[in-house]
């Protein structure tokens, strides 16, 4: 294993995690990767103080 994961960040134990994610968002079918989009979206905005609006995705992007 590269020496250089703590750089960017990344516990060598969460490896496997990243990998996944990755492999979810290559998936060959369409709906897999939008799952996990909508899902990386859903957590994104838990971790920000979580919001009560019905739209999520355009909440989330209208913050930016």
């Amino acid at each position: 294993m590269s020496n250089t994961v703590p750089v960017i960040g990344i516990d060598p134990e969460e490896l496997a995690w990243i990998r996944t994610l990755v492999w979810l968002l290559r998936h060959p079918d369409p709906v897999v990767p939008e799952l996990a989009r909508q899902a990386l979206l859903y957590l994104e905005a838990a971790a920000c103080g979580g919001m009560s609006t019905p739209n999520r995705e355009t909440a989330a992007i209208n913050q930016r």
